[in-house]
């Protein structure tokens, strides 16, 4: 018996805060594959998200369910529409609500649990797939500076994907405020989506300093690469900032 091509539309029920969320998108950002067995068949199910949806299809001697989802906590489907091809679908009088799990490139999507159907209920773990091409350029537009340690500082920014690295940085480019946004532009090519992005950003009262080992404050971090998106991060309790990027 073949699996039926299912196109859903869908609406979410939150269970976390909005900031955990927006957590979660970047954290699944790329593609994801699971091997298993249904109805006596051999099926290969993947997930591909880009900014906030993602694609869900179940792979069987050419048959496919394609579903639009959002990467939440918990989410409920409706609008289903079902059929033997994408231009042969019919309504389907049915909602679905499933509840994933994160764990760094192991995610775990429960399904079929809210309501009895032909399929059994299952806890399918994917597997984040490597990716593959060459991928586009990272873009990381802008750093903004919410608080600073210091009344008077010049700054130094490095950031690496893979084997790739890039440095902000501009002589004589003082800055004595807070809430100010640093325009970067800084680019890293053959970057994908769900690639990681790791930095280090620097800030010394002195310019020559900023970019030395041994600056007057030093954050460092990562975040997952996504077709457009943002992350905070608070090194010191007097320290706040934000790096905002996109894939081009």
């Amino acid at each position: 018996m073949k699996l039926p091509l299912l196109y859903l539309s869908f609406a979410f029920s939150l269970l976390a805060p909005a900031a955990l969320l927006a957590d979660d998108a970047e954290l699944l950002a790329g593609k994801w594959s699971v091997k298993k067995s249904e109805q006596g068949q051999n099926i290969t199910q993947t997930i591909e998200i880009k900014k906030d949806k993602f694609t869900f299809e179940i792979l069987n001697e050419g048959q496919a369910v394609l579903q639009k989802l959002g990467p939440f906590n918990s989410v409920h489907f409706f609008h289903i529409r079902a059929g033997d091809s994408a231009s042969n679908l019919q309504d389907v009088d049915e909602e679905r609500t499933s509840v994933y799990l994160i764990d760094d490139d192991n995610w775990t999507m429960a399904s079929n649990f809210d309501a009895a159907r032909q399929q059994k209920p299952s806890a399918d773990v994917y597997h984040r797939a490597k990716a593959t091409g060459q991928g586009g350029t990272l873009v990381i537009d802008e750093i903004e500076m919410a608080n600073t340690p210091q009344a008077t500082w010049f700054v130094c920014f490095e950031a690496k994907a893979g084997d790739t690295s890039r440095r902000y940085y501009v002589e004589g480019k003082e800055y004595t405020k807070n809430q100010v946004t640093i325009p970067t532009a800084l680019e890293l090519p053959k970057v994908q989506a769900g690639q990681k992005c790791s930095f280090k950003l620097q800030l010394d009262d002195v310019d020559g300093d900023a970019c030395s080992d041994e600056p007057d404050n030093r954050s460092t971090g990562e975040f997952t690469v996504s077709d457009k998106g943002s992350q905070s991060y608070k090194p010191e309790d007097n320290w706040r900032y934000t790096i905002r990027w996109h894939l081009k």
